[in-house]
């Protein structure tokens, strides 16, 4: 069964971000996938010291709500973040997970212990904007490159500008159909997205 996680950085719940992927997760579930959806607002996160005492085992000495995202992280098949744009930027949540994750980036390429056991994992974005104008680009950069260092390919994305006002998504129902579409996708094992 594929494993599809869904990791929403917006500190508002129930609103636009949160709406994309609930329906995100329901397209993965109707297409055979075990989801799983963790809040990081709802988490302890302590952000990163840049210590690199992780270099040494893989291991980030923060002690906080982290450690058990790590596990789930690896053994997702598929991973979908979802976070509001602010200032042309990620969240401070999802920003937080990213930068925490630079021990997982030393088990895969400095220390060699992460095996995907020849599984082609995946990564999908989905970013909403309040300003008609919202710019992605950076947000898009970040997450393609956190996708590159735990080892998953980044295969889709949704970026949706223009919609501010909690729970604003609803009138706009092909987006909700997009990300629906993207989590079935997501859970199709080998199926691109794009």
């Amino acid at each position: 069964m594929t494993h599809i996680l869904g990791i929403l950085g917006s500190p508002r719940r129930k609103g636009n971000s949160d709406l994309l992927l609930d329906q995100a997760l329901k397209g993965a579930a109707e297409a055979g996938a075990k989801v799983k959806k963790v809040v990081l607002n709802d988490l302890l996160i302590k952000p990163c010291q840049g210590c690199n005492d992780c270099h040494e085992d893989g291991q980030c000495v923060q002690r906080d709500d982290l450690a058990s995202i790590y596990e789930l992280l690896e053994e997702a098949d598929g991973v979908i973040i979802v976070s509001p744009i602010y200032f042309s930027g990620l969240s401070s949540q999802t920003k937080l997970l990213i930068d925490r994750c630079q021990c997982l980036w030393v088990r895969n390429e400095l220390l060699g212990r992460y095996s995907s056991d020849g599984r082609k994992r995946k990564g999908a974005f989905i970013a909403v904007g309040g300003d008609a104008k919202a710019v992605f680009k950076h947000a898009v950069g970040e997450i393609r490159a956190f996708y590159s260092a735990i080892g998953m390919e980044y295969d889709g994305e949704i970026l949706l500008p223009g919609v501010d006002g909690k729970g604003e998504v609803k009138s706009h129902p092909a987006a909700l159909e997009e990300a629906e579409r993207l989590g079935h996708l997501l859970a199709k094992s080998g199926q691109g997205l794009t």
